[in-house]
Order: C-alpha cells, then sequence, then structure tokens
C-alpha cells in the first residue's frame, strides 16, 4: 500500500495547532516520520485497539498516558476533548470508514466529513455527536454515526421500492448488472471517494453512485489463511460483540465485506468487455500524484480474468444473501434501479444485453425483417423497371 503512507499525509493538512500541546515535548505533531511523536501515537493506538485494552478510545486514551506519549488531559483545560479528537481521528485514518472533520462542529463533539454530499443514506445518518460517547466499545460509538459496518441480510431503508427489491432480489446475473449499464441506461454518474463505509450507496437524487478507490486497504486487512499470523487491521476492533451482532457487523462479517467489496469491483466492471472499458476511461485518481494511485483497483476493473483468495472465481450468477450478505441491499437497490428504466432510442437498446435472448430475437426480427423489406422494395423496383421497358419497347 504505497499510496497509504501519501493519503495519510494529505489527512494532515487540516488538523488543528492543538494536537501538539498534547505532546509532553511540545513538539510539532504534524508529521508523519519514523520515530516522530506522531507516528509512535498512530501505532501505539493500532496496537490498542486490537486488544482488550483499548475496547474504548477513553481506555486508548489511559494507556497512551500510561506510556508517556501524551501529557494526562482534564476537562478544566479542555485537553481531553483534544485527545479524544486526536484518537478518534486516528482510528478514522486506520479504519478508513470514516473521515475525521476538524473545526466543523463545538469541541465536546466528534465530527465526520460530508464525504457523500449531503447525501444521508444507511451509511451516515450523522456527522456529529457528543463525546461521552468515548467511554462506549468503538462498535457503539461508530454506531451513534450510522450503519459503518452493516450485519448480513439487513435493510434499514424506509422506502417501501428500495425494501421490496431488497426482498424479491435474489439472484443478480453478471451480464444484468454492471457499470456500462448503470451508466448508458440508468445515466448513473460514478464518484471515487476515500472512505470505505458508503461503498456502493446510491444516491437517487443526484444519480450518483458512490465507490471506495483503495481495495488494496481491504486485502491488507483480510487475515491470510497461509502465513499463520491471523493479524487482524483495526478495522477489526470495531466490530460487534456478539449480543450486538443483530444490528452490527461482528468480526467475522467484518472480512466478510472487505472479501465482497473487491468482488463487486469484479461485477461492476471485470466481468464485462464494456465496463472493462468504461473504466479504462474513468479517472477514478484524476487530479492526483502517481504515488496517491492504487494498482489494484486497475487490475480489478480493467482485466477479464482475476483469481486470488481475496476475491474467488467470478460467478455467472451470484446469489446475493449468500455471495452479498454485506451488500446485499445497494445492490439489490442498483439493480431495482435499472430494471424500471427502459431504453431510449436505437443506441441504448443496442446497449442493453440485459436479457442477451430478448435482445438477440429482438434483433434477429429486426435485422430479417429489415432484410426482408429491403428485398421486397428491391423486387418491387425491378418490376416498375421490367414494365418501363416493355413499354417503352411497344413503342
Amino acid at each position: 500500500m504505497a499510496w497509504y503512507r501519501w493519503w495519510l499525509d494529505q489527512q494532515l493538512e487540516n488538523v488543528p495547532d492543538a494536537f501538539s500541546s498534547l505532546l509532553p515535548d511540545g513538539e510539532n505533531i504534524v508529521q508523519f516520520q519514523e520515530a516522530s511523536p506522531l507516528t509512535k501515537i498512530f501505532l501505539e493506538v493500532a496496537e490498542l485497539a486490537r486488544s482488550e485494552a483499548g475496547s474504548s478510545i477513553d481506555s486508548i486514551i489511559d494507556h497512551l498516558v500510561d506510556l508517556e506519549l501524551v501529557k494526562k488531559p482534564d476537562n478544566v483545560s479542555g485537553t481531553l476533548q483534544t485527545c479524544r479528537t486526536l484518537v478518534f481521528a486516528i482510528l478514522g485514518w486506520q479504519t478508513m470508514l470514516y473521515t475525521p472533520s476538524f473545526g466543523t462542529s463545538p469541541p465536546k463533539q466528534f465530527a465526520i466529513c460530508d464525504d457523500l454530499d449531503g447525501f444521508r443514506g444507511q451509511t451516515f445518518l450523522v456527522l456529529r455527536q457528543d463525546q461521552l460517547c468515548a467511554k462506549r466499545r468503538l462498535s457503539s460509538l461508530l454506531m451513534g454515526f450510522g450503519l459503518l459496518l452493516p450485519p448480513p441480510n439487513t435493510c434499514l431503508s424506509e422506502d417501501p421500492e428500495e425494501r421490496q427489491a431488497f426482498e424479491s432480489t435474489t439472484v443478480i446475473q453478471s451480464g444484468e448488472l454492471n457499470a456500462f449499464l448503470l451508466q448508458s441506461i440508468a445515466h448513473i454518474q460514478i464518484k471515487w471517494i476515500d472512505v470505505l463505509a458508503p461503498h456502493l450507496e446510491f444516491n437517487k437524487a443526484t444519480n450518483t453512485l458512490y465507490l471506495f478507490r483503495y481495495p488494496s486497504f481491504c486485502v491488507a486487512n483480510i487475515p491470510s489463511e497461509t502465513d499463520g499470523s491471523n493479524f487482524k487491521g483495526v478495522i477489526h476492533s470495531c466490530a460487534a460483540e456478539p449480543e450486538e451482532a443483530l444490528q452490527w457487523a461482528s468480526e467475522s462479517d467484518v472480512c466478510g465485506l472487505l472479501h465482497e467489496i473487491l468482488c463487486s469491483y469484479r461485477l461492476l466492471f471485470g466481468q464485462n468487455k464494456e465496463a472493462r472499458k468504461l473504466f479504462r476511461r474513468t479517472r477514478p485518481f484524476e487530479d492526483m500524484p502517481s504515488e496517491a494511485h492504487d494498482p489494484l483497483l486497475t487490475l480489478l476493473c480493467s482485466r477479464k480474468s482475476f483469481d486470488s483468495f481475496e476475491v474467488g472465481k467470478p460467478q455467472g450468477s451470484y446469489r446475493v444473501a449468500r455471495d452479498f450478505p454485506m451488500l446485499r441491499c445497494r445492490l439489490a437497490i442498483l439493480k431495482r434501479q435499472l430494471s424500471v428504466l427502459k431504453p431510449r432510442g436505437w443506441m441504448e437498446l443496442w446497449r442493453d444485453k440485459r436479457d442477451s435472448a430478448h435482445w438477440f430475437t429482438f434483433w434477429a426480427v429486426i435485422i430479417i425483417g429489415g432484410a426482408g423489406l429491403l428485398l421486397s422494395f428491391i423486387q418491387v423496383i425491378l418490376q416498375i423497371v421490367q414494365v418501363s421497358q416493355s413499354v417503352n419497347g411497344n413503342h
């Protein structure tokens, strides 16, 4: 993940100067260099979050104080709120579930950026919440913003059409749902984003589909079955406890979600020739330097064949409850959006191959019927010419 270092540096551009006051020596915190204070805090937060000791933001802060990485915060000077904001921001950078926002809310609130341009889907219901939730488990804290880590086969939409689509969609054929059809038939625009949680969210008002642009982050956070290390990223620490698993993703569900995100690139782009061509024309890293690019995105979306443990083998049809339980609702909404739209004009009719049998039948009738009409027309012309020549011969 060569891009991640560049991405982290970009996140530091808007951090408040107050973060530096947390350091014992008052050093400048705005730098990710080897052995820098911020790097030490960053790595320790990750280590604590992966252990039971870091079950909440406040417990992480207590351990950072014990390790003398930050000063002991207090409510009087406001350093407690600043320290909570720092840990909240680091957790956002380490999980990529949200982008922390600075200076957009009162000091006693956590705030996240509006990465979906005002759209409130199922992922982000609110953008702020009180810092009192810093005492709660990480899963409970994040649940206060929305459904960032959905449990399997769940739809919280209040739209009756979306709920019906969720319940009625059982199978998705690879040829009936892809980026080419979404753009050419439904005229949906794709917006590439840096946050993982709202991947595949669809804004009907603006006809915009949001896609996560860094799939290698998913690969890096899927535990390997070969090295036996059982290493798990911080995102797994945000999973629900067993008693919360009906409302939030469990640890195994988080792994499943990462797998599904990777498979969704193949479904939307890789498994369709026209969709692969479309991806090559898109610019997911537009106006970004080369070090910010994730080469895995190009491999997943522009290659016909791409087999790996993380992605699995492509299928002609997917049973959404089995193959995409975490993303089931979002895929069902996209499929419905396509199904209610009919092609307009000859070009869209040509592109619409969702029902291949109907497509071949339609164009066979057009071609054969057209050829028959053309031959009939030519026959009439020849008869006219023959009659004309006969009349002229008699004269």
